[in-house]
């Protein structure tokens, strides 16, 4: 976790950072950890890490994001929020990875990355990841995400995109125990409506009943689901109107309006915030581990990182009255990297480290969002790329570095 909250994530600044005492709060009292490091190698850190167990570090994140979601419960509403989407994360195709997690491949080549497929849920208050799922390209979205919501079995609106705007999601969520918000496609509404012409309003209950070309998953029941088909116009200052074909299991009407569901399916947007916030502010887009487990425990790891910054974010915001989502991450991160180090040196005593604690805490509800008062230019959707030097690749890399060790071999 430490490794993921600072910029550089490699293997020698933890050695660095271990043998200068920042861990020694987490060894024994009786002989720091920095005295018992000798080498500046990091043979060792990298055999601890393998040693792991990937369904003890999974297990971890779990509790960890339970926890963190209890500094929030005081402003949180009867009915928990979880946004649901999918993303992808760029490998190297090293040791058995290629066998777990295949490369992309397109008609014409195989491509040189290996690509692995994730699906994460996360709270819409705090925007702490609660569930994730790894899996191989080969496997949907849609199966993992009910995996992860029988995995869950819990009572929360899940929010998901056309995407996930199918009859085994929407099944899944309701045998966990938990409910649906979900986008369906104009042709999904038409087959549930069962009409051919849509009406530009709709408010009616359903009964959505699998069809022949729904997959059934391992644990799921093929029993219809009870729900409401909803079509909206959704109208925004500045943007196009666009009509909403939206399917809820939310049956109570006097509880949840067509507005009060179109205002909660607005919460969606703040996933895709969330992605970019982990694959480009801690850099999880692309792994650098030489297996398929390592991949899987640096995936729950850098989530536990992340998780760590948004519990801290919502901690802050339990003692003011701002939002979490009015505070930048960015800054919350870079205050936690900063600190961390400092909490678990020896030398710290406990009233000591409760007073940098509550400095932590005053500090981050601070780093607010700057308020932009003026409106932002329209910029066009390109970029300049820079001026490529080496000519491309015909056919494979394998091929290309057969080709260059000939090449060398015949000088």
């Amino acid at each position: 976790m430490w490794q993921w909250l600072q910029p550089n994530h490699t293997l020698e600044a933890v050695v660095t950072d271990a043998r200068r005492g920042g861990a020694d709060g987490l060894g024994p009292k009786t002989k720091p950890l920095s005295k018992g490091i000798k080498s500046k190698a990091t043979t060792a850190y990298s055999d601890a890490r393998q040693r792991l167990d990937s369904h003890w570090v999974r297990q971890c994140f779990r509790q960890l994001a339970r926890a963190l979601l209890a500094l929030g419960q005081g402003s949180s509403p009867t009915l928990a929020v979880e946004l649901l989407d999918g993303s992808t994360k760029r490998l190297r195709p090293h040791g058995d990875i290629p066998e777990h997690f295949p490369p992309h491949r397109t008609r014409r080549r195989q491509s040189y990355w290996c690509v692995a497929r994730v699906v994460v849920s996360f709270c819409a208050l705090t925007g702490i990841a609660t569930a994730a799922q790894i899996a191989s390209l080969h496997v949907s979205e849609q199966a993992l995400a009910v995996q992860l919501m029988l995995e869950a079995a819990k009572e929360v609106l899940y929010i998901g995109d056309r995407n996930f705007g199918v009859w085994r999601v929407v099944r899944a969520a309701r045998q966990g125990g938990g409910h649906a918000l979900v986008r369906l496609t104009q042709v999904r509404a038409r087959h549930l409506l069962g009409q051919k012409h849509l009406p530009a309003f709709l408010d009616r209950a359903v009964l959505w009943s699998p069809s022949s070309h729904d997959q059934i998953d391992p644990g799921l029941t093929k029993e219809s689901v009870q729900g409401r088909l909803l079509i909206l116009r959704a109208r925004r200052p500045g943007c196009r109107p666009q009509t909403l074909y939206l399917f809820t299991t939310l049956a109570d009407f006097q509880a949840y309006p067509p507005e009060r569901l179109l205002e909660i399916y607005g919460w969606r947007w703040q996933v895709e915030l969330n992605f970019r916030t982990v694959k480009a502010t801690l850099q999880m887009d692309q792994s650098e581990a030489k297996s398929a487990d390592m991949v899987r425990k640096e995936f729950y790891a850098g989530l536990m990182a992340y998780n760590l910054v948004r519990g801290l974010m919502a901690a802050a915001t339990a003692q003011s009255d701002c939002s979490p989502a009015k505070l930048s991450f960015s800054k919350v991160h870079v205050l936690l990297a900063s600190v961390i180090t400092e909490l678990f040196m020896k030398w710290m005593s406990a009233p000591a480290r409760k007073n940098r604690l509550l400095w932590l805490l005053a500090e981050a509800a601070q780093a607010k969002l700057p308020r932009r008062r003026k409106p932002r230019q329209n910029e066009p959707r390109a970029q300049y790329y820079k001026p490529q030097v080496f000519p491309k690749i015909g056919g494979s890399r394998q091929q290309a570095r057969a080709a260059l060790k000939n090449e060398r071999q015949k000088n």
